[in-house]
C-alpha cells in the first residue's frame, strides 16, 4: 500500500529544478504576451502553458499516471497577478481535491482500515462548530478504480450533560455513482471492500 499526502506531493513536484525554471519563466512570458486582462485571453494563455506542460515534461506526466492508477495528473495553477507563485499541483478526476492518496495492492479490510486512518490523521485539529463538521478527503485507488472517501467529524452533546463530544463517519464518493449516505467510522472500511470487491468482499473481510 501507498499513501501520499498530496499537498506535500504537489510542493515537491513545484521545487524540482528544472520544472521550477520552466515555471517562472513561462508564468511571465504568458503575464508579458496578454494585450488585455480579459478572461478569455488567460484562459488560452493558461491553455497553452498546460500543453507545454505536457510537451516539456511527459516523464512527469507518466510517472504521476503510474503512482496513482490512472486516477491523477499534473496540472497548472497560474497566477496572472502574481506570477512568481504560480505553481504545478497534483489534480484527479471529477470533483475530488483529496487530502490524501492511497494506492492498495489489496482490497484487504485491514490495508483498508489502515489508509482510511490516514485519513482521518488529514482532519483539522480543532474541535468543530455545531452543524459545521471537520472535513478531510482520501481517494483510494485499487486495480485501475478510484474511489473518494470524506470523513466527517462533528460536534455534538454527549447524552442530557449538554457536554461536548465528537462523532465521525465517513462518506463514499464513488466516480460513478451518487455519494453514499454516511457510514458509522467503524463501519466504512467494509463499505470501501465491497467497493472494490464486491464478488470477493467476504474473502478480503478475513484479512
Amino acid at each position: 500500500m501507498h499513501i501520499l499526502d498530496v499537498e506535500a506531493a504537489s510542493e515537491r513536484i513545484s521545487r524540482h529544478p528544472a520544472l521550477g525554471r520552466w515555471l517562472r519563466d513561462a508564468a511571465f512570458d504568458a503575464v508579458e504576451g496578454l494585450r488585455d486582462g480579459a478572461a478569455a485571453a488567460q484562459a488560452q494563455a493558461h491553455g497553452r502553458m498546460e500543453r507545454d506542460l505536457k510537451e516539456q515534461f511527459p516523464a512527469l506526466a507518466e510517472a504521476v499516471r503510474a503512482a496513482t492508477g490512472g486516477c491523477g495528473r499534473p496540472a497548472l495553477q497560474w497566477r496572472p497577478l502574481q506570477p512568481r507563485y504560480s505553481r504545478v499541483y497534483l489534480t484527479f478526476e471529477g470533483d475530488h481535491e483529496p487530502d490524501v492518496f492511497c494506492a492498495l495492492r489489496q482490497p484487504a479490510l485491514s490495508a483498508v482500515r489502515h489508509a482510511l486512518q490516514a485519513v482521518a490523521e488529514a482532519l483539522p485539529k480543532g474541535a468543530p462548530f455545531a452543524g459545521r463538521p471537520n472535513t478531510a478527503t482520501g481517494l483510494f485507488e485499487y486495480d485501475g478504480r478510484c474511489l473518494g472517501v470524506r470523513y466527517r467529524e462533528h460536534a455534538s452533546e454527549d447524552g442530557g450533560s449538554g457536554a461536548a463530544s465528537l462523532r465521525r463517519g465517513v462518506v463514499l464518493l464513488p466516480r460513478e455513482g451518487d455519494p453514499t449516505d454516511e457510514h458509522p467510522e467503524g463501519e466504512a472500511a467494509r463499505g470501501v471492500v465491497a467497493y472494490f470487491a464486491p464478488q470477493e468482499r467476504e474473502r478480503w473481510y478475513e484479512r
